[in-house]
């Protein structure tokens, strides 16, 4: 069966149900309301990609083959409607002055304004020939209108951010120039060349290791648009200049290396469960010629719910399928993240831990954070992401939010002080391969900036996967006689406490903490995980009464 026939039959079907509706997805003026008046972006996100939704089907839809006069008749309806829209961007990205928009907000260059015109553009070039000369002169306008123009007019912060905005923005314009300007063109050259600061500060996010801090999820988003700008780019003017740094490579494996099970990744940062753009891996694996996860066939129409035409169209151009050869079993240390990967299979176990700082893109206070358990359950886990919303994103309320808190990361509470936010990182960190283990330390007593009495905190994990096990040492010097200390770990299981043993069960493994105390309890926390749903998560509290020199020892255990 071909890989992208599961696809293709969606994507028809699709077209012809919106065809029955006959109804454009609304946009309605109280989601704009509803984000000034509380900071929910949930409401207005989703008409707003219900919208996207019907016009990346319908487009595809007419691009295999689905060209009936009613669906042509319905996507013109459709790309005149997101033509009308008020602004492209997402309320969450405009500027607000006396609890209104600004008004420049229908010019704002936003990852969902650049990838809204990157659409349209890829549109023109699939389907164009077929689109009324009234329409394709709307398109052109308004991209002209909302993005081109506003790019090279002003100069935009996210060009010199170091994260996913900078690739996908940068990625986004480039594609619409590539797709709408003749090659030859010198504003397409200007356009090119300025669009290298915004590509040279996302890769400057990266170390030479490839690790992308803020998650794997992220990883999909920004370097797939990387990629497919780049790709366009060599296609198009024969520049593969992106594809040739030796990091790019490197970024290309990234996903593998996290990759737990399948479709499981490490859920260290902003993490939500990711489906990695199946296009995109198939890219990977191929030009770059690095292992990758599993690729059985395209993802389904539904895998994103953004609903972004770019890798949806590629997943259908680029998807093969494909197994890496390389052993799942292994263990990796990306030396510039400071994360520590070990993972077998026989026995199952998978354990990460990490380093790093607390300026990084998307950050959560998880600085000396681990996770652990098996390829099915992962017994002491990260959360991942909260739900987005205005203060998410203000420095001052993030770390409230017990998703980014530290509170919600395997970390100890000292003299009644978590982990703090800021110019911060570990210190002396190390990955030693040793021959029946393995160990990682690091220093962590400057991530406690409120802890003027702490002199050392050095935390080492000593790592035993074929006896599936881990020894947490935490060694504490104080200036003060009298001090508190409060382990505390976070799982999704409910625990069960028996003297200073705390069993978290599956249903084909246990795992067994032992504290070293009997002080110990439990909190149960709820929370909004980033889709918007109430959560339970259990913190695991020992408590410890130490003095000048204190050294606390945990083991965890996984059994049968």
């Amino acid at each position: 069966m071909s890989t992208t026939k599961r696809l293709k039959e969606e994507i028809k079907q699709e077209a012809k149900n919106y065809l029955q509706q006959s109804e454009i997805a609304p946009l309605p003026v109280s989601g704009y309301e509803e984000y000034l008046k509380s900071g929910n972006r949930l409401k207005f996100e989703q008409a707003y990609f219900n919208r996207r939704r019907q016009l990346t089907v319908v487009a595809l839809a007419v691009y295999l083959g689905e060209q009936s006069e009613e669906l042509q008749c319905f996507l013109e309806q459709i790309i005149w409607e997101v033509c009308n829209e008020y602004t492209w961007a997402l309320p969450a990205h405009l500027s607000v002055e006396s609890d209104l928009f600004s008004e420049n907000s229908p010019f704002c260059i936003d990852l969902f304004a650049a990838e809204t015109g990157q659409t349209l553009a890829e549109i023109m070039t699939l389907v164009g020939s077929s689109l009324s000369p009234l329409l394709k002169q709307r398109i052109q306008g308004e991209i002209e209108r909302r993005i081109l123009q506003p790019f090279e007019k002003y100069t935009w912060d996210w060009e010199m951010k170091e994260n996913n905005w900078s690739a996908v923005i940068a990625g986004c314009i480039g594609m619409t120039a590539l797709s709408l300007l003749p090659p030859e063109s010198t504003r397409l050259q200007k356009i090119v060349k300025r669009l290298e600061t915004a590509m040279t500060s996302y890769l400057s996010g990266f170390g030479e290791d490839g690790a992308c801090v803020e998650g794997v999820g992220y990883w999909g988003y920004g370097f797939g648009y990387f990629i497919y700008y780049a790709e366009q780019l060599a296609r198009v003017l024969g520049d593969e200049h992106y594809l040739r740094i030796p990091k790019v490579k490197a970024i290309a494996a990234f996903p593998y290396r996290v990759l737990i099970d399948n479709q499981k990744y490490v859920p260290f940062s902003d993490y939500s469960q990711p489906e990695l753009p199946s296009g995109l891996i198939s890219f990977c694996g191929d030009y770059f010629d690095v292992p990758t996860p599993p690729v059985y066939e395209a993802n389904k129409l539904d895998f994103d719910h953004c609903y972004r035409f770019a890798p949806l169209l590629r997943n259908l151009l680029w998807t093969k399928a494909a197994v890496s050869t390389e052993n799942f079993a292994f263990s990796h240390y990306f030396e510039d993240a400071q994360w520590a990967i070990v993972k077998s299979e026989q026995p199952p176990f998978f354990f990460a831990a990490k380093g790093g700082s607390n300026e990084e893109s998307h950050n959560h206070l998880d600085i000396g954070h681990f996770i652990l358990g098996n390829q099915k359950t992962l017994f002491l886990t990260d959360i991942g992401a909260g739900e987005y919303t205005r203060d998410y994103f203000v420095e001052a309320e993030r770390y409230h939010y017990f998703p980014t808190s530290a509170a919600s990361h395997h970390l100890p509470i000292i003299n009644g002080q978590t982990q703090q936010p800021g110019a911060v990182a570990a210190q002396h960190v190390n990955f030693a391969h040793l021959p029946a283990s393995f160990e990682l330390t690091m220093e962590l007593q400057e991530t406690y900036s409120e802890n003027k009495e702490l002199t050392l905190f050095k935390r080492l994990f000593k790592v035993n996967e074929r006896q599936k096990s881990v020894e947490l040492k935490d060694r504490f010097n104080f200036q003060t006689s009298t001090n508190e200390v409060v382990e505390n770990f976070v799982t999704i299981i409910p625990p069960i406490v028996s003297g200073s043993k705390i069993l978290l069960q599956s249903e084909n493994q246990r795992c067994v903490i032992d504290v070293g105390t009997t002080a110990v309890s439990v909190v149960e926390r709820s929370y909004q995980d980033h889709h918007g749903s109430t959560k339970t998560a259990y913190q695991i509290q020992a408590l410890y009464k130490v003095a000048l020199e204190a050294e606390i020892i945990i083991t965890i255990q996984l059994e049968e």
